[in-house]
């Protein structure tokens, strides 16, 4: 309710400036007389009192104000300004306003009155205003509404989120006008990017849900518009945890698609490695990385890695090695390194790393103070990982909070701190068993959880729930041929 009181208010804080703006150009006396609104109505307008309907119609009609600027500051202050597409749809803006306030007009007593034949008339007539004027601001809005999406794409690939934020806003507002549930539901699409990109997973994946769903019923099928769409939200998904979720839509979009899609069929491998299906995941990701696209070759490429790491088969050097170079591998190969509590594969991926991760990334800074913690021991390590969290604002979803909770568990853990190590592997075990059905954490944030486990709570029969629970999963996954995940 707060957040909404304040948009309200920077909504009239703006309209009352814009309205200052006016009378400097054209002094108050001058509006008084052009709109027929008395020179002390203007003067309250000005000073804060709420402005009617009525005043900015006048605004509009007698001085060639432009609407959308008065009502939100977007665009040019004059009609004459802009083009004659844009302006004619302003017209048609103010006509539809005209409309409504038509009906607004009328009141229900009327409609049971002698003269109730003559009101639905009007009634009739201002409706079917209304609907006439609806359809032109569509034809007039759907081309503004494309290129503002086409300039929202070409903004969040340089990765110019400010730029990217501003033209969604006026998007927004323009899609209001348009009845185009195609464009709707790209629009929702670069919305989910747009929140992607700036790290908040729960929104992207709102917005992805309902781009997909939306362009699924528009087009009927899986075609070279939803494939991708597809792609996406079944990435987000797994994103958000729900990787169950998203191995179900990318198989069933698969086989709406006629199972003959490469990046659906690799985002499936990349799921099955999560659920513990890691001998079907190692041979689709076999089988598809020959004829996938250069575009989708590298993640192909990094599942296949994870995996064989995770069998045993591959090991860090060669991991390195294998594909070419981008943060989400190197961040993988990170944590992967951490996982095995591996001095020596810390300090070689952590020297490889360098240029391609940046310093302050939580997975680098978490690795850092495992290396020293695995020289040196003690606490410090720990709490440098502790100071790193309270600084650089981590996420605070329930996800981030048990990685946090696990890495920061190990270093104490490592470093001999037991209780301490104790304490915040029971938080990260809330956590998990608090966290939403169908939602999981990475499967090396489990293993290390799981390991931390298995080493701290061993003989407390206070802890026996969350040791059952970790003494199944490690031989569980290490049977189905995760021997990476055998600890000694």
């Amino acid at each position: 309710m707060t957040a909404a009181l304040d948009r309200n208010a920077e909504r009239a804080s703006g309209l009352q400036e814009r309205l200052a703006s006016l009378i400097d150009a054209h002094t108050q006396a001058e509006i008084a007389r052009r709109t027929d609104f008395s020179p002390n109505n203007v003067s309250r307008y000005s000073a804060g009192t709420r402005m009617p309907l009525e005043f900015g119609s006048a605004l509009v009609e007698t001085l060639g104000i432009n609407p959308a600027w008065l009502l939100t500051g977007e665009g040019t202050p004059y009609l004459s300004d802009i083009s004659s597409g844009t302006r004619e749809m302003a017209g048609d803006l103010l006509a539809l306003v005209g409309a409504m306030a038509s009906v607004n007009r009328m009141r229900l007593g009327s409609l049971t009155g002698k003269h109730h034949l003559g009101v639905l008339r009007d009634l009739n007539e201002a409706l079917a205003q209304y609907e006439g004027l609806r359809a032109k601001l569509n034809q007039h809005s759907r081309p503004i509404l494309l290129k503002l999406i086409d300039e929202i794409r070409d903004a969040l690939l340089k990765r110019d989120l400010n730029r990217a934020e501003t033209l969604l806003a006026a998007a927004q507002q323009v899609s209001r006008l348009a009845d185009d549930l195609f464009l709707q539901a790209q629009l929702e699409g670069t919305l989910s990017h747009f929140h992607h990109a700036g790290g908040n997973a729960a929104q992207a994946l709102s917005h992805q849900r309902r781009s997909f769903l939306s362009m699924l019923l528009n087009r009927g099928a899986l075609d070279e518009w939803t494939q991708p769409e597809a792609h996406n939200f079944v990435k987000i998904l797994e994103t958000n945890g729900r990787f169950e979720e998203a191995r179900r839509v990318a198989r069933a979009s698969l086989e709406l698609c006629g199972g003959q899609q490469v990046h659906l069929e690799a985002a499936g491998a990349a799921l099955d490695i999560e659920l513990g299906d890691l001998a079907r995941a190692l041979d689709t990701a076999r089988r598809v990385l020959p004829r996938a696209e250069p575009r989708y070759r590298l993640n192909i490429e990094q599942t296949l890695a994870r995996g064989q790491l995770l069998e045993g088969s591959m090991s860090m050097q060669q991991a390195m090695a294998f594909g070419g170079d981008s943060e989400a591998k190197w961040s993988r190969l990170i944590a992967f390194a951490a996982l095995s509590e591996n001095a020596e594969s810390l300090a070689l991926v952590l020297k490889h790393s360098e240029g391609h991760v940046a310093r302050e990334h939580f997975a680098v800074v978490h690795a850092k103070c495992l290396a020293e913690a695995l020289a040196e021991g003690g606490a410090n390590p720990a709490q440098r990982m502790l100071v790193h969290v309270e600084n650089s604002k981590q996420p605070n979803d329930p996800l981030a909070r048990f990685a946090q909770e696990c890495f920061v568990a190990q270093l104490f853990r490592v470093g001999g701190q037991r209780k301490q190590a104790l304490r915040h592997t029971a938080t990260a075990q809330e956590l998990l068993v608090g966290l939403e059905p169908g939602v999981l954490p990475r499967l090396e944030l489990r293993a290390m959880h799981a390991r931390n486990v298995v080493a701290l709570a061993a003989g407390d029969a206070k802890n026996q729930p969350m040791l059952t629970q970790a003494n199944s999963l490690l031989p569980e996954y290490a049977a189905r041929g995760y021997r990476a995940l055998v600890f000694h």
